[in-house]
C-alpha cells in the first residue's frame, strides 16, 4: 500500500480511505439491491392484489358520485321550494302594488311571479342529469355568459358570506 509522491518520497496509503470506499461501494450495491426487491415486492403486489387498490378507489369515486347526486338533488329541491315561496310574495304583494303605484305596476308584479312560478316548475320536473347536461350546453353555447353569470355569483355569495360573518361578529 504504499505510493510515490512526484518528489520521490513514499507515501503510505491511508487504510481508512481505502475502507470507507469499500464501505460506499458495499452500500451503493445493498441499496440498489434493496430497491430491486421492493420493485419486485410490488409488481408482486400488484399482480397477486393490485386490483384491490383500484377496486377501493372506485367504490370511493362510487360513494363520491352518489354523496354529490344527493347533495345536488337536495339543492335543486330547496331552490324549487324558495322560488314558490318567492312567487307567492310577489303575487300577494301585486295587490297592495295595485293600491299604491296602478294596476299597470300590479300586473308587471303578477307576471313577475307566474315567471318565477314557471321557473320554479321546470326545476321541479327535471332531474340533476337533465339539468347537468342543459347546463353544459349553455356553457358550450354562450361561454363568454357563463364565466359572466358564475362571476356575479361568486361575488354575491362572497358579499353575503362577508356580511353574515360581520352580523355574527356584531351580535357577540
Amino acid at each position: 500500500m504504499a505510493e510515490t509522491s512526484s518528489t520521490g518520497t513514499t507515501r503510505r496509503k491511508s487504510p481508512s480511505k481505502a475502507a470507507s470506499t469499500r464501505k460506499a461501494a458495499s452500500a451503493a450495491t445493498s441499496a440498489k439491491s434493496a430497491a430491486l426487491a421492493t420493485a419486485a415486492e410490488a409488481r408482486g403486489t400488484e399482480d397477486a392484489g393490485g386490483t384491490d387498490w383500484r377496486e377501493q378507489a372506485g367504490e370511493f369515486a362510487e360513494q363520491a358520485k352518489a354523496t354529490a347526486r344527493d347533495a345536488a338533488t337536495t339543492a335543486k329541491n330547496t331552490t324549487g321550494d324558495a322560488l314558490h315561496g318567492l312567487s307567492k310574495l310577489i303575487a300577494e304583494t301585486a295587490e297592495t302594488v295595485d293600491s299604491k303605484l296602478g294596476p299597470q305596476y300590479g300586473d308587471y308584479a303578477r307576471k313577475a311571479a307566474q315567471t318565477v312560478a314557471g321557473a320554479a316548475d321546470s326545476l321541479d320536473a327535471k332531474d340533476i342529469d337533465q339539468l347537468t347536461e342543459e347546463a353544459r350546453n349553455f356553457v358550450r353555447k354562450s361561454p363568454a355568459v357563463a364565466i359572466g353569470a358564475a362571476a356575479v355569483v361568486g361575488f354575491v355569495l362572497m358579499r353575503m358570506m362577508r356580511g353574515s360573518s360581520s352580523d355574527s361578529s356584531n351580535d357577540s
